[in-house]
């Protein structure tokens, strides 16, 4: 059966880019410098503690306050997005970090069959747009949701509110869409939102038991109504095996 579709929204981060040298480390490295740019300094010895509660949301407010910070919240959230953007540009221009060989396939089918893409990301536009920049002649995306306007909208993934900024921007319904993604908040968004949903997983990017905790929770959630919105609709480990969908018979 054919997968009919008119958009397609992109996940950045493992999904369609990759990020240098590691997922974890990578991110430890900028909530540091941006701990540190905010005149801030975490505790020796538990820097993975308090990066991950910073991105998972799990009790980095009251750290914050612990930590000597000297600006309000929203100025470090504003700071996070300069140092990502800062570094991750480096990154992509030294050849460290950019777009996966398998998401420039996709990208380019996408164009050739005429359907549309975007990107909706929490890192910045110029990031994304610096990793199309070291592959010339890939298409772009023709819709954006980034760090910036999360931001300035109070918008997180999953809300659905961000796939619908996007689609409308395509001029697409979500019916005739599908989110794809490597984290379940990009399912969630998708599902929440109406539109055909994909879970890529890079095992290569973010290991073995990353990926084998999240099939943990989708198969937990399929047995959970109130849970469904983290089940996608296809997994996939390259981003061609959605090209087969989309083919006719």
């Amino acid at each position: 059966m054919t997968l009919k579709l008119r958009a397609v929204v992109f996940d950045n981060d493992n999904t369609i880019a990759r990020i240098y040298p590691s997922p974890r480390i990578y991110w430890r490295d900028v909530f540091l410098k941006v701990v540190e740019e905010c005149g801030g300094k975490v505790p020796e010895g538990r820097e993975d503690e308090y990066m991950l509660s910073y991105y998972t949301g799990k009790g980095f407010k009251e750290k914050f306050e612990t930590i000597g910070i000297k600006t309000s919240k929203d100025e470090f959230q504003k700071v996070k997005g300069i140092v990502d953007e800062r570094e991750r540009v480096a990154y992509t221009k030294a050849g460290k970090a950019g777009l996966f060989p398998d998401a420039v396939e996709i990208i380019e089918y996408l164009e050739e069959t005429g359907i549309k893409f975007a990107v909706a990301t929490f890192t910045t536009k110029p990031v994304v747009v610096e990793a199309f920049n070291q592959k010339p002649g890939v298409p772009r995306p023709q819709a954006f949701f980034d760090w910036n306007d999360s931001l300035r909208l109070k918008l997180e993934k999953p809300n659905p509110k961000i796939a619908k900024l996007v689609l409308d921007q395509l001029g697409v319904a979500a019916g005739d869409a599908a989110m794809v993604g490597d984290r379940l908040t990009d399912v969630m968004m998708g599902n929440l939102a109406g539109m055909t949903t994909f879970l890529v997983k890079r095992i290569e990017e973010d290991g073995r038991e990353m990926v084998e905790l999240i099939e943990k929770e989708i198969e937990a959630a399929k047995l959970d109504p109130e849970s469904s919105i983290k089940v996608p609709d296809y997994q996939v480990t390259s981003l061609t095996q959605i090209i087969d969908l989309l083919k006719e018979d």
